[in-house]
């Protein structure tokens, strides 16, 4: 939690703490796990925080990567999963862990909680692969886009060399 700006920091635990804000702190956290995927902890913070607004498939999400689970976090993980059809690869793009795989491989996950949580760890390590399947679609989807905007100008012009 060294690189994230302490000033964030204490502006979550204001919203929670103080203004009893939970979605805006919820908010904030979704952010900064968008730029600071490394930080684990603030996946906790996040569950906690899906938890009290009582979305515990959502807590469990967020706690799936949690290393040392309580009683709570591992009934909200087996919610997820079943949320999720108890399908790996689901549960891996729905984790949308997009952090350094070198974590995924030093940590260490209860395999007393579910037998799939292996298999979802795996999935998250082939990640990458779907990277470019992902971007593949996007790259088609611009290219659609771009296509239909060029037909329409075409359409345009046509337009007005019949009439004029």
């Amino acid at each position: 939690m060294e690189k994230i700006p302490v000033k964030t920091i204490k502006k979550i635990e204001e919203d929670i703490v103080e203004k009893n804000d939970l979605g805006k702190a919820r908010d904030r956290l979704h952010g900064l796990i968008s730029t600071y995927p490394n930080e684990l902890e603030l996946r906790r913070k996040l569950g906690d925080i899906y938890f009290a607004l009582k979305y515990p498939s959502m807590a469990g999400r967020y706690w799936y990567l949690e290393k040392n689970k309580t009683s709570e976090m591992v009934k909200a993980c087996i919610l997820f999963e079943k949320s999720m059809g108890n399908d790996p690869f689901r549960i891996a793009r729905a984790l949308k862990f997009k952090g350094d795989s070198e974590i995924l491989i030093r940590l260490e996950l209860d395999q007393v909680i579910s037998p799939i949580q292996n298999k979802v760890k795996e999935s998250l390590l082939e990640q990458p692969d779907d990277l470019l399947k992902d971007n593949l679609v996007s790259l088609g989807c611009f290219s659609i886009i771009i296509l239909t905007i060029l037909f329409a100008l075409v359409g345009v012009y046509a337009f007005f060399t019949w009439i004029f």
